[in-house]
């Protein structure tokens, strides 16, 4: 059985990965801020609600000690974490890039941890990619202007992922870093475009989180920075594809 730490465990996203890893049999270990949100996450998965475990803390007050301590005996860490423009752009940087940081750094030293995977955004770059059209330049861009803070922290703690992983002597280490497009509620559809997409398509959270589990549960997928936005190829399909060919959109 596999025991993953997801952090952010309340929000939307993560509600559909608690979801998920606990229909795969997975252990989950979801951090919450807000006791009253421990139902929540318990109702992901009524049958197998045995498997998932509420903890409260406050990733932003955390430090690097209680990050380490909250490694024990994980497999696995998502962070599915953020801010959420709430507490304006010094929490922003707080949560998304120095907390952020602060948990990849304790994954990385914790001898249990074997994958990290970042649920992060399509505006996490720092220019446009080499593939995009003249409009998705032009949406990146204003991406920028609108949540430059956002989008800067991402950019910082996904760097700093795949910097320090890098650097690491940790032989069966694996790191991903998942760029969804707009996120939306509707339902998932299990089609999507995944690896090299464009930035101006929009994707539902069910979808996000099917990727993220699927990537999680293949081997070799180390080292990819993915963007994913809906499209028309079976999840199965498009994230075998990106694994065994090493698809990536770093640039």
């Amino acid at each position: 059985m596999v025991q993953v730490l997801l952090l952010g465990g309340h929000g939307k996203v993560a509600l559909h990965i608690t979801k998920i890893l606990a229909a795969h049999k997975h252990k989950i270990i979801s951090i919450i801020r807000n006791p009253d949100h421990a139902n929540d996450i318990l109702d992901q998965h009524p049958e197998n609600s045995f498997l998932i475990d509420p903890k409260v803390a406050s990733i932003e007050e955390t430090d690097e000690e209680g990050a380490k301590e909250l490694m024990k005996d994980v497999d696995w860490v998502i962070w599915s974490a953020g801010a959420g423009g709430k507490g304006g752009p010094e929490r922003t940087k707080a949560v998304d890039e120095i907390a952020a940081k602060r948990f990849i750094k304790a994954a990385l030293l914790a001898p249990s941890v074997t994958k990290f995977l970042m649920v992060s955004a399509s505006s996490s770059r720092r220019s446009p990619a080499s593939y995009w059209s003249d409009s998705d330049i032009t949406t990146f861009q204003k991406t920028w202007e609108s949540i430059g803070t956002y989008s800067e922290a991402k950019t910082a703690a996904d760097e700093y992922l795949y910097d320090e992983s890098r650097k690491s002597q940790k032989s069966n280490w694996v790191d991903i870093c998942l760029r969804p497009g707009m996120l939306s509620d509707k339902p998932g559809t299990g089609q999507v475009d995944l690896g090299r997409a464009k930035l101006a398509g929009s994707v539902p959270r069910e979808d996000v989180a099917a990727v993220a589990v699927e990537l999680l549960e293949k081997e070799n997928g180390g080292g990819l920075w993915i963007d994913l936005i809906s499209g028309s190829e079976s999840i199965q399909f498009a994230v075998d594809c990106v694994v065994s060919q090493r698809v990536t959109s770093r640039e």
